[in-house]
């Protein structure tokens, strides 16, 4: 096993143990470790704009931000394993020469979209520029370097490409099936199984 895949093991294993000692403080003083007061100035300005959409809406909106909490999480730390593991292989540019030009110029199109809207750029990092599905294309194209990483390229793609359908309604405002809840869970699930 290479550095990189060891310490990506080390790294998931490290976040089980400490899901697991959150569990048990979140039981034991039956608290929810992901809110966070924010500033009473600020809570009153988004209360008057939260509060004049139905309830129903707020509720269904609520349901869904933590399938939105896990997608953030999951597509970044996927983000995050890309750029250091094939910076650590390659050097800081490794995005040039190790990133298929298909990608490189959807990356190059998004940035450019941005500037020409005015908007905040979102990162100097091209890889924040992907889509989740482009992400998958990264990794099969440095399969080289990956494969010591995840058990299963076939698996990897499989995995990947119904957390790109599972995505949508997430990604979309759309409220996510009971069936899809469970299809996200597992999903989630076997792509951590793929790198034991």
């Amino acid at each position: 096993m290479t550095g990189a895949a060891e310490r990506i093991q080390l790294m998931h294993m490290s976040r089980q143990l400490v899901q697991v000692e959150l569990d048990e403080i979140t039981a034991r003083h039956n608290v929810d470790p992901i809110v966070q007061d924010e500033p009473e100035e600020e809570q009153i300005a988004h209360e008057a704009y939260y509060l004049q959409f139905p309830a129903s809406l707020r509720q269904e909106a609520s349901d869904m931000a933590r399938y939105y909490q896990i997608f953030y999480c999951l597509e970044n730390e996927i983000r995050d394993m890309i750029e250091s593991q094939l910076e650590d292989t390659y050097g800081e540019d490794w995005w040039d020469e190790h990133c298929p030009e298909t990608v490189r110029r959807s990356v190059e199109n998004n940035k450019q979209r941005e500037q020409d809207n005015g908007v905040t750029l979102r990162s100097s990092h091209p890889i924040d520029y992907t889509t989740f599905g482009e992400l998958g294309e990264v990794l099969k194209f440095n399969w080289d370097i990956f494969g010591a990483t995840f058990n299963s390229k076939r698996g990897m793609e499989k995995v990947l490409s119904s957390l790109n359908l599972l995505r949508g309604p997430i990604a979309h405002c759309a409220p996510l099936a009971e069936d899809e809840v469970v299809r996200l869970h597992l999903a989630v699930r076997d792509f951590y199984r793929l790198m034991e």
